[in-house]
């Protein structure tokens, strides 16, 4: 027969599981088994966590704080009821009581055991909710030492490694939170369903702050239903308000219904201290989704408040200054002024408030018609995003942080624009295009796990071993990991001032190009023609138009690719002549006279991304590059091109012309290596791409617009990656992406491009050739041939597109991408 002692431990462990009724049945058990007063008073305790998990809080609290008037009871006894009533008023957001209730747990309990381990865990928690990540991290740090003296098992290490984590997520560093909650992950998440709902909902933070919010929401729906059917009330709102601060972006009108919901779980657990953080989180959504009503600013004042008198003043920042954009909007400036001279927002910050901050005293600037001051705010804002990029290696996660800075980018050129001087348009056309290009790259150390799984992952896509092709569990594991570790890679990089406009028209100068920078703001196109003695602002039309008109060309792209011949060809290149004509007369003929017969250096807008720019009336036969920035282009033309020696050519399967496409261009050059059938594998075309000055990949290609770096060219044992890029351990000087769809891109946060082609140019390569629509596979083969064949004979890659483009007899988007000459 079991014991009180060992009935209570099983108690505690169902407890640990949420299985809360079969807990209160070995309570009861332990209960009747004793008559020790200081072990009574123990079963008390777990007694009272059951009822505070169970909608019961203040009874909870009542049970322990009677527990205190028990004469007699040991010091260890009376500190473990002390440490009880800190977590459930913690737990109740009560930071005050839970503090001093904490210091006086540990002043009772015996050092270096493990339960003043646990006071200094729920300590740290108690710093967590009000934002003070370096106290965390001490009482985190100390707890560790005390659970490893009291030979603490794995799981409170794991609890204080995972909390370290959330801590350092705090700080900004987003990689090492990642690193500490993943390594935790395994031990909490086999405890029970609750734990794993916990470590779904702290990696989906992480996925918010690394600018990634549609897979935290996914992960926080899944935690938060998971909590919900366990009835743990109070962790599901915790897990709803979170969600409701993810969504903000995303569908802000959602949000407030989920921060709200959330504020009635809190409520229904006596928890005010929360639910008033959801109210917050909830006004917040309102102004976003528009709202800006006097009652709305009355309620943020009045919250705000609130929110500072409960020691919660990171919540009351964030109310504040959302409070004051509605103040703006309203043109109640002085009111607006007030209200952000009382906000203190420093280092200590996190980064998305402290960009919140610049952005709100910008408009403020912007509105009292100090353009001069919003500039000063906005440049100090992105200098911060920047800086913090630079921490991180991965063009993946540099890419998902921009847009952080999207709001302040864009603030940058709606002052540009208002000002009219094309010095300040090229500034902000810099500085809003290319906000990872600014991050010079670094290339990451060899990863051996992230070779292995996309290695795993080729062969589950390739069906190999009657592996079933279709998306599954293992496939979408592997995805994340691969993605997730791509994130460990070191930063370093070096941060870049965007380049002098004088440095720029020098550059063009020297090879007789203009550059077109187009910018969208708002629902606004202009574009920027600046040339060696001459800069000009040129007002164009609407976005809605020309991202309509952008749409259908590709719509008839495609179908030209697949209707090369028979009764649609000629209606289909009707059509798409006739849009092309429609679509240069807003964003190339404006343009002509200020550019003349130069050739061209392109950074369109991400708003206009797939725009098939080498076919526009105005631009079709001129040798016409797209760098990631004007910047950028600079730097790549102040080290010469390299000769190109070495030619790669790789032919995937299934694709009726490959073989011959690498064979004819083959025949142009002196050097080559030839990879097709069997030979084109993985292994040998990242071998291959180490060791050759030009790499031109023939295949079928899959853009993932939800992950682009998961596009890939299909190989003989399966796909080849973008991230398997970032595994080479050098690059080619230039890259050809025959491959449909390749060249395609997805656009992050309005402006950042993430695909294929940006991979290769992140990871050196100095030009990419490839197409951002689909190609037709024989007039890819016809056209590379002939392009391959000026290459050889000491055209620049952009020249020799331009030559070929003009000679071809069919429809060829090929663009050339980085520094085409």
């Amino acid at each position: 027969m079991l014991g009180a002692d060992a009935l209570h431990e099983r108690a505690k462990s169902a407890v640990n599981r949420g299985a809360f009724v079969r807990a209160r049945s070995l309570l009861d058990r332990a209960e009747t088994a004793t008559s020790d007063p200081d072990l009574h008073a123990r079963i008390d305790l777990t007694r009272a966590y059951v009822e505070a998990e169970t909608g019961e809080p203040v009874a909870g609290r009542e049970r322990c704080a009677g527990l205190l008037d028990v004469p007699g009871l040991l010091d260890e006894t009376r500190g473990l009821v002390w440490s009880q009533l800190g977590l459930l008023s913690m737990r109740t957001g009560d930071v005050g009581r839970a503090m001093d209730a904490f210091a006086r747990a540990e002043s009772l309990l015996p050092t270096g055991g493990e339960p003043v381990g646990l006071v200094l865990l729920n300590r740290g928690n108690v710093h967590l909710q009000r934002g003070d990540a370096q106290a965390a991290i001490a009482d985190f740090a100390a707890a560790r030492d005390h659970f490893s003296r009291a030979g603490g098992g794995e799981v409170w290490q794991a609890k204080v490694e995972h909390n370290l984590g959330y801590a350092r997520l705090l700080n900004g560093d987003i990689v090492g939170a990642l690193q500490m909650i993943d390594a935790a992950a395994p031990v909490l998440a086999a405890q029970s369903a609750a734990y794993r709902a916990t470590v779904e909902q702290d990696r989906a933070q992480i996925m918010t702050a690394a600018g990634r919010p549609r897979e935290a929401i996914r992960a926080l729906e899944t935690a938060a239903k998971a909590y919900g059917s366990r009835r743990l009330r109070t962790f599901q709102a915790d897990c709803e308000l979170t969600l409701a601060w993810t969504l903000l972006r995303e569908d802000p009108a959602r949000a407030r219904v989920v921060a709200r919901q959330a504020a009635r779980h809190y409520r229904s657990q006596q928890s005010p201290v929360p639910a008033l953080r959801a109210e917050a989180a909830a006004t917040v959504a309102e102004i976003s989704a528009g709202g800006r009503t006097p009652a709305l600013v009355r309620r943020a004042e009045e919250l705000s408040q609130e929110l500072r008198r409960s020691s919660h003043r990171r919540d009351a920042v964030l109310l504040e200054l959302q409070a004051a954009r509605v103040e703006i909007d309203r043109n109640q400036l002085d009111d607006a002024a007030a209200r952000i001279r009382r906000v203190r927002v420093d280092d200590r910050a996190p980064v998305a408030t402290r960009l919140l901050s610049r952005e709100v005293r910008a408009e403020l600037a912007r509105a009292r018609g100090d353009r001069r001051r919003a500039g000063d705010h906005v440049r100090a804002g992105l200098a911060d995003l920047h800086e913090w990029q630079s921490t991180f290696g991965s063009l993946d996660l540099q890419s998902t942080l921009v847009g952080h800075g999207r709001g302040l980018a864009m603030q940058g050129l709606r002052l540009a624009l208002d000002d009219g001087r094309p010095t300040l348009a090229f500034e902000w056309s810099e500085r809003a295009r290319a906000l990872v290009s600014r991050v010079a790259p670094v290339r990451p150390p060899a990863d051996a796990q992230v070779a292995g799984d996309l290695a795993e992952l080729r062969l589950l896509q390739s069906g190999v071993g009657g592996t079933a092709t279709g998306e599954t569990q293992r496939m979408a594991e592997l995805r994340a990991r691969i993605r997730q570790r791509s994130w460990y890679g070191e930063g370093g990089g070096s941060v870049g001032e965007p380049a002098a406009m004088e440095d720029v028209q020098a550059s063009l100068a020297t090879c007789d190009a203009a550059l077109v920078a187009h910018l969208v703001v708002d629902d606004r196109v202009s574009a920027l023609v600046v040339t060696a003695d001459d800069a000009r602002l040129v007002e164009i039309g609407r976005t809605t138009t020309v991202r309509d008109r952008l749409d259908a060309i590709a719509s008839d792209l495609t179908m030209a690719a697949a209707h090369r011949l028979g009764p649609l060809a000629g209606p289909i290149r009707s059509s798409l002549r006739a849009r092309l004509d429609a679509a240069a007369d807003e964003l190339v003929r404006p343009l002509l006279p200020l550019i003349g017969g130069r050739r061209v250096v392109l950074t369109p807008s991400g708003a206009l991304a797939g725009a098939p720019w080498s076919l526009m009336p105005g631009l079709a036969g001129r040798p016409v590059t797209v760098p990631t920035s004007a910047t950028r282009w600079i730097e790549q033309r102040r080290s010469p091109a390299p000769p190109l020696r070495s030619v790669g050519l790789v032919a995937g399967p299934h694709l009726a012309r490959a073989e011959e496409e690498v064979r004819r261009a083959a025949a142009e050059w002196a050097v080559t290596q030839v990879r097709s059938g069997p030979d084109a594998t993985a292994a040998e075309v990242s071998a291959l791409a180490a060791r050759v000055d030009v790499l031109h990949l023939a295949g079928h290609g899959r853009h993932q617009g939800e992950n682009p770096l998961f596009a890939a060219v299909e190989l003989a044992d399966g796909p080849w990656f973008g991230y398997d890029i970032d595994l080479l351990p050098a690059t080619p000087s230039t890259v050809v992406l025959s491959a449909c769809e390749l060249g395609r891109a997805s656009v992050r946060s309005g402006e950042e491009s993430v695909g294929m082609t940006a991979a290769w140019l992140h990871a050196g390569a100095r030009t990419v050739l490839s197409s951002p629509v689909v190609i037709a596979d024989d007039v890819a083969c016809e056209a590379l041939a002939h392009w391959h064949a000026l290459l050889a004979r000491g055209q620049s890659p952009a020249d020799a597109l331009a030559e070929v483009s003009e000679a071809a007899d069919d429809v060829l988007p090929l663009l050339t991408f980085g520094a085409g000459w």
